[in-house]
């Protein structure tokens, strides 16, 4: 019955989205008469609601799809909306700050946050008849592009979005969607215009801030990211987002104990700020703070069990803390999660090398190559592997693979040079091992050596 029940949801979403909407309403209630707390049919009939201005029925259903499944963002995000259209303020507030807390995009939810805001000021009765319309008709218009916005209508949010800030040049809101919008597209230059517009008119908007950071970071300007978000930091210090976003910024920069620090407060202010306990555990790496990173990572991955990076980067502990077995594990369920990820591939066929299983590491390092082609590490991987195993010619095919991708790349051309040494071709082995090594002499009585 839920194969039946998943085949009549896909032809309400197709019947849905090609605006049959009676007919999508009749699938969907036809789902939920067998299962009455399905949480796609109940979110989507809720979505159809909205369409038909329906509120009260839509709330009732975004909320039921929700307690069914809090894990998924778009249900919060539906909900959150629909509690702002219906000025329920106090219950949007309430749900925003709890979906902030479970760590959804920030993005989106500074979205609502900026609607929320919106209608709290026009829910105040105005002065005049003329005004009250026209504050109707902006709130319409807003409501119109967050949705837009939403479902990911990217071109039709951004005409309304510019036609919005060309007749309410000073409204935030319009110019942090755009500035969403914008990001999304990879417009990272309009992006960071409008983001900078949003500081202008909100300069105590922490979020403003942040988001203003994201995109020098994402524009390489590292530094000017930094000073972004210590000011949002310092207009709402228990931010964690944001000393998330700059413990990122310092670890690029090497500063690892002022990332640390960072990634501390961020799960100070916010304990199940996944990301935060993951970044804090690839620095407490980079610090050599081992235990302390197994630690970190572990949770992690207890709050996100499907965190495929986090348990690579577990995998990667447990081989330097000389625990190839747990290590093997974790690289498993690496690939179990995200069957295309290369770099677990190469840690574990370096991991079942290390235990003496080479045809295994042999498998692994080949995976690694077919998913990512341009792999340097894979290859020197392999070619030194087959090295071990004396398969001179196909380990020297390898290396030299890895030096047409990066023909200054000082591990390959190392390899390749002994390898050729090893094989007697002294003469053509220097250059590598120059490139690799160093200076190198070639003494016809004692070999090479490294001056």
């Amino acid at each position: 019955m839920e194969l039946n029940a998943n085949t009549i949801l896909q032809q309400a979403v197709v019947a849905h989205q090609q605006g049959r909407l009676e007919e999508a309403e009749h699938l969907y209630l036809t789902v939920l008469e067998e299962y009455p707390s399905h949480a796609d049919a109940s979110h989507n009939l809720g979505v159809l609601k909205v369409t038909v201005n329906d509120m009260e029925v839509a709330l009732s259903l975004f909320k039921t799809a929700l307690d069914s499944n809090p894990k998924v963002e778009q249900f919060w995000l539906s909900y959150i909306d629909a509690l702002i259209k219906q000025n329920q303020i106090k219950n949007a507030k309430r749900l925003l700050k709890k979906a902030r807390k479970k760590g959804f995009s920030a993005e989106k939810l500074g979205a609502l946050e900026a609607q929320l805001k919106q209608s709290s000021q026009t829910s105040s009765p105005p002065s005049l008849k003329q005004n009250k319309n026209a504050d109707h008709l902006s709130k319409a218009r807003l409501n119109s592009l967050l949705t837009l916005f939403q479902t990911g209508q990217h071109a039709k949010a951004e005409e309304l979005a510019l036609s919005i800030t060309q007749d309410f040049p000073r409204h935030s809101f319009a110019w942090k969607v755009l500035g969403a919008i914008f990001k999304q597209t990879d417009q990272l230059l309009k992006s960071l215009t409008a983001s900078q517009t949003v500081v202008s008119i909100e300069p105590q908007d922490a979020e403003a801030h942040n988001n203003l950071a994201v995109i020098l970071k994402e524009l390489g300007r590292s530094k000017e990211a930094e000073t972004s978000y210590k000011k949002a930091i310092a207009l709402n210090p228990q931010y964690a987002s944001a000393h998330n976003n700059l413990g990122v910024i310092f670890q690029d920069l090497h500063r690892f104990e002022e990332a640390q620090a960072s990634f501390n407060q961020a799960i100070a202010s916010q304990p199940n700020h996944v990301d935060a306990h993951y970044n804090l555990g690839i620095t407490l790496q980079e610090l050599s703070l081992l235990a302390e990173a197994e630690v970190s990572l572990k949770q992690a991955i207890f709050l996100r069990p499907d965190f495929a990076e986090a348990h690579k980067s577990l995998g990667d502990v447990l081989q330097v803390l000389n625990r190839p077995t747990e290590a093997e594990v974790s690289f498993k369920k690496a690939i179990a999660i995200k069957p295309d990820f290369s770099d677990a591939f190469i840690n574990l066929g370096a991991t079942l090398k290390e235990l003496d299983r080479l045809d295994e590491a042999e498998s692994n390092f080949r995976q690694a190559i077919v998913l990512k082609p341009d792999s340097i590490m894979a290859y020197n991987k392999l070619g030194l592997m087959l090295q071990q195993i004396n398969c001179l010619d196909e380990a020297e095919i390898s290396l030299r693979q890895a030096l047409k991708i990066k023909p200054d790349d000082t591990a390959a051309n190392a390899g390749l040079g002994l390898l050729l040494a090893n094989l007697g071709q002294h003469r053509e082995s220097l250059e590598y091992l120059r490139i690799g090594c160093g200076s190198i002499v070639f003494d016809t009585k004692n070999g090479l050596f490294i001056e």
